[in-house]
Parts: C-alpha cells; structure tokens; sequence
C-alpha cells in the first residue's frame, strides 16, 4: 500500500485554522478584497517526496479575509505548481495556442476545493510537472523542485471574483515519467441498494456502476473534465455517486432533500441520495465543477425486460446483459468485455430472440468506438484488445465502453 503524506500546519494551528474557516456568524457580511492568506509549511519541508511511492499529500491553509468579521463564504480554491516559482502562463493557457508558441510555467489542479484542505494526488502533481517541463522518457531528472500555491476566489456563475493567491512554499520531489496524451474522461460510478448487486462496493461492472460519457462532448484535454451524465428509471432508494479512487471523502452524498446531491470534499456524511418520486430521472455530473443536478424527466419508453449483446466474440448468439438496477424497471445495462491482444471484436445491442431491434454504431462495420448514441440497425461497434465494461442505455441508445487495467 502506498504511503499518504500529511502536510501538517507549522504556521497555524489546527484548531485557529479551522476556526478562521467556519465559525463566524456575521449574518450580512460585505464583501472584501482580500490582500493574502497563509499556505501552511508542511514538517518535512526540508525532505524529499517520492511521488510514484506516494498516493496523496495533504495541504491546508488559513481563509482569506473577504468580510471585516471573516464570516463563512463559498471560496472557491484552485491548487497550482511551478518548477520555477513563476506563475504567468498555465498549461491551459499553453496549450490554447495551436501554434506551441506560449510556454507554460505553472500548472493548476483540475479538481478545486471549498475547503481550508486538499488531498492532492501524487500523480496528478506529477503529470503536471511532466506537462510543464515537457520530459521525455530519459529526460525525467531524479529530483526537482517544485512550488505550490492556492489560488482563492468567489466563484459566481463561472467569473471568478476577487481573486488572491497565497504564499507558496518550496517542496523536493522525485518524479516519474508519464506519458501525455489527450485525458480519458474523468469518470463517476453509481453505488446504491437498487444498483447492480447493491453491495456499495468498488468493484466496477458487479457493484458499482460508471455513468456516460458523451461523445459530442468537449471533454478537457489535459483533465478529461467534462460533464457525464445517467438516464435510468430511479426507485426511492438510497444512492450514491463515487470517485474513480473511491474516497468515499470525495462523493457526491445528500443535499438535505429528495432529487439532491452535492459534493462531499472532505466534509461530514449527510447520508445517501434518492429520488422521490420514483420515477425517471437524468443524473448529470459536471466533473470539473464536481456539481450534480437530478432533474425529474416526463418518459414513457419502452420496457423491453432485457438487452443482449452479441457480436464475433460470442458467434452472434445472445448474451444477457446485467440490468443497472437490482429489481424493478430498468433501461441501463452492462457487460464486461475481454478482447485478446492484436485483436478487434465486433457488437451489437440487441433485444431477446430476435433482430427485430438491434441497435449498432459508426460509419462502417468493426469501426472502433468506445462511446456514441447507437441507432436502430447501425454498424457493429468495433471493441479493441483489452478489457472493457460496457454500458448501453436503450432509452437513449448511449453506450459507453470503459477501459480496465
């Protein structure tokens, strides 16, 4: 198991910082610029990190003072590094000029926070240095410096308000190489009693559930951020809706009432999602703001009991793919794939017994895809080599093919 860095405060105190951050009750606050805010130095600072033998690494900081009493508000704050302690161009910035013209010299995390903490992920810090300095694979030094600042602001409607960044702080690390190509879409899964074998567990395909990616969907290229979204028939029974690493920390849990759900980060468990009434709902998470809305939809579908897939890896017969939901009515269905090394199988969707309605996708047969809206008697989709979890809706005729390692 991966070792997991506590960056703990020496400037602040624990209990001063988490003070600054929550507990003041000015009722109508005025709004302030603030003029700085304290990262906290963490007690290794003067150490080495191993970022490819460390998972994750925990920073704090004190509340920039945006009202004369310091009363609580939504801030907003973004994690940013820089090899070189300058922080002009961003990687984002960067690459915006199709020209490679506009170098980057800092890097900013896609997932923000709310909160005075932040587990940052080694191996996100670690694809950011890469895409900052823009190692090849023997070029990767045994050590760099790197430093790291928070970047505060209120965000209203996507403008972001009175921004002030903090002090940064100087860190040793030992980075790896990674190789950097357009980002895989940041993925969400659906656990729950009602989903799949209701064992809320991280166990993708049998316990837990990934939404859909869009293929229409501009997804960030350094981040995969993007919006994903489900369209099922929902019972009143609790839900809910996890990271890729599972940090149950990290969720999405309730927002307090029915067809509600916010994003946890680090706070205390309000308990699970559900959905009332019972009925069918479109579930969409924008990954980049980690905002969820649960929006009631006026549907009847068809309710076909059950989808098959078939294809040159089965000779065509029908197999049965597992239905989302536990009991009751259902459109989502899964199946988990393996295609061996050097090879291509083609798939269709189907329904039982018959080709009346088949559903396939792309302009010709075998052509690979791994996410698209499948029509009635489309091509067949070709799979590539390796192992993946597909997931096919036959309301909207969205399928989704997620790799696993």
């Amino acid at each position: 198991m991966k070792n997991r860095l506590l960056l703990g405060a020496l400037l602040i105190g624990t209990a001063s910082l988490f003070t600054a951050c929550k507990d003041d009750n000015d009722s109508n606050p005025t709004l302030m610029q603030p003029k700085e805010f304290m990262l906290n130095t963490p007690a290794y600072v003067n150490e080495t990190v191993d970022l490819a033998q460390t998972s994750e690494i925990l920073l704090s900081w004190s509340q920039p003072q945006y009202t004369a009493g310091n009363a609580p508000l939504q801030v907003t704050y973004e994690i940013q590094v820089s090899p070189d302690n300058e922080f002009n161009v961003s990687t984002d910035e960067a690459a915006a000029d199709e020209s490679g013209a506009t170098v980057a010299d800092y890097a900013a995390m896609a997932r923000t926070t709310t909160e005075c903490t932040y587990k940052l992920l080694s191996a996100d810090l670690d694809k950011a240095l890469v895409q900052i300095k823009k190692w090849k694979k023997d070029e990767v030094p045994q050590e760099q410096i790197a430093y790291l600042r928070i970047h505060a602001f209120i965000d209203e409607n996507g403008t972001r308000l009175n921004s002030v960044v903090s002090n940064s702080i100087e860190l040793k690390f030992n980075p790896y190489y990674i190789e950097l190509k357009d980002a895989t879409p940041i993925m969400w899964y659906l656990v729950g009693n009602n989903i799949l074998d209701g064992a809320w567990s991280n166990a993708p395909g049998v316990s837990s559930l990934p939404m859909f990616v869009s293929a229409d969907y501009a997804y960030d290229k350094a981040t995969g951020a993007g919006e994903i979204t489900y369209l099922n028939y929902f019972t009143t029974d609790g839900w809910k809706i996890q990271p890729q690493d599972f940090n149950w920390d990290l969720g999405f849990m309730s927002g307090g009432s029915a067809n509600t759900a916010v994003f946890r980060d680090g706070a205390a468990d309000a308990g699970n999602i559900w959905c009332e009434p019972e009925g069918y709902y479109l579930v969409t998470v924008n990954t980049g703001t980690n905002e969820c809305a649960i929006v009631k939809q006026d549907i009847a579908p068809t309710d076909y009991g059950q989808i098959c897939i078939t294809g040159s890896f089965n000779g065509w017969a029908d197999q049965n793919m597992t239905p989302a939901n536990k009991a009751g009515e259902n459109h989502v269905w899964v199946y988990t794939l393996t295609v061996a090394e050097g090879t291509v199988e083609q798939v269709k969707f189907k329904i039982a017994g018959s080709w009346d309605t088949n559903w396939g996708f792309g302009a010709d047969d075998g052509e690979v895809n791994t996410c698209g809206v499948a029509t009635g008697g489309g091509k067949n989709i070709g799979v590539a080599e390796g192992t993946w979890i597909i997931v096919f809706n036959d309301i909207t005729g969205e399928f989704s093919m997620l790799a696993q390692e």
